[in-house]
């Protein structure tokens, strides 16, 4: 759900083109477009599409992708039975990548400053029109700010919908994403296609261009942010899950000490979930614990230990969520929507409650 931070924003608004901001007035008769803290707002310095945003980029399968090593890490979406890797080494540069997947429409985005990688539904309104969006220049809690070109709202990344513009309180749908390794992810989608480094940019895709930015105890931040907790290292990743109005934050770094593979069983927002970890590719996922209405625990396997055994039937599990063996052999587990790695900084700013998994 939107954060209603209830302070106008104008001036970022018409830095980048948006000309729905008016002016608040005392008697209330006009509403403010605009509902963020306008100090948590700064201009990044590179300017609207300063970073080019991709749209329908070129693709490349599996096996002619040897432009990535087995550890790149990449963002996977599977959209109607179809595979995608979006490489966060071109994410790095591009942030945004309008694409169709499945048929469908799928907007992927990646925040270098805030760690996280989301995918989202871009069809807005009640006509489900299919918006293209570009990069603000602008950022809000050091998180990305993207743009529709249609309206030139302003949408937050991680406030998961717009806040200032037309579109002010309109949220996007979230499509289930994992980060992971390409070659785990290719292991587990053999036919997948995987974005090419062919973007029409000249950008050097092997280089991260932050810095030491991203060092998980590093505290310096590109811009003016809200307190944040000090329970974890600031870049820290997190699986960060939200299931109704609460939120939990399971570290990588946790998660690894539980072994090889593992699961953790959790009630979050009143649903049963279960989170899986595979150490070897730091791949965190989250899934609805429920099966034809049978809630399942999972546990590494006694018998085969990088699978997972479920109590209830004896199932043995892949941590992807797909049963391999047993009664529900075949079956697979939804994965949420709303999990998505992020940077404990971040995440803490965003939910302020939430929950650390220890």
């Amino acid at each position: 759900m939107l954060r209603n931070l209830c302070v106008t924003l104008c001036v970022a608004a018409l830095a980048v083109g948006a000309t729905a901001c008016g002016d608040s007035d005392v008697a209330g008769q006009d509403r403010p477009t605009c509902d963020l803290f306008s100090n948590l707002v700064v201009d990044g310095g590179v300017g609207r599409d300063g970073i080019p945003a991709l749209t329908n980029p070129n693709l490349a399968v599996a096996d002619s992708a040897d432009f990535l090593q087995p550890g790149d890490r990449v963002l996977g979406v599977v959209q109607n039975g179809t595979a995608r890797a979006y490489p966060i080494p071109v994410l790095w540069w591009h942030e945004i990548i309008n694409d169709t997947l499945g048929g469908e429409p799928v907007l992927t985005t990646y925040c270098p400053l805030t760690g996280s990688g989301l995918a989202f539904d871009p069809r807005v309104g009640a006509a489900g029109t299919v918006a293209e969006f570009g990069v603000s220049g602008l950022l809000f809690e050091n998180n990305l700010m993207m743009f529709d070109r249609e309206t030139e709202s302003l949408w937050p990344q991680l406030l998961l919908g717009a806040a200032c513009g037309d579109e002010t309180g309109t949220e996007l749908r979230r499509v289930a994403v994992v980060e992971t390794t390409w070659d785990a992810w290719r292991a587990e989608h053999p036919t997948t296609t995987v974005v090419s480094r062919n973007t029409g940019f000249n950008r050097d895709y092997d280089t991260y261009p932050y810095g030491n930015y991203d060092l998980p105890s590093n505290p310096v931040l590109l811009a003016p942010s809200s307190p944040y907790s000090m329970a974890r290292l600031p870049k820290e990743l997190m699986l960060g899950v939200q299931v109704g109005g609460e939120t939990v934050a399971y570290p990588y770094a946790v998660l690894d000490t539980l072994g090889t593979v593992s699961a953790v069983n959790d009630t979050v927002g009143g649903q049963p979930i279960v989170v899986t970890f595979h150490a070897a590719s730091n791949t965190p996922l989250a899934f609805d614990a429920r099966v034809a209405g049978v809630v399942l625990t999972l546990a590494v396997s006694g018998s085969v230990p990088e699978l997972l055994e479920d109590a209830q039937t004896g199932s043995l599990w892949t941590h992807w969520g797909l049963a391999v063996d047993g009664p529900l052999n075949g079956t697979r587990l939804r994965q949420l929507r709303d999990a998505y790695t992020v940077f404990w900084f971040a995440w803490s700013i965003f939910h302020p409650d939430t929950r650390l998994f220890r």
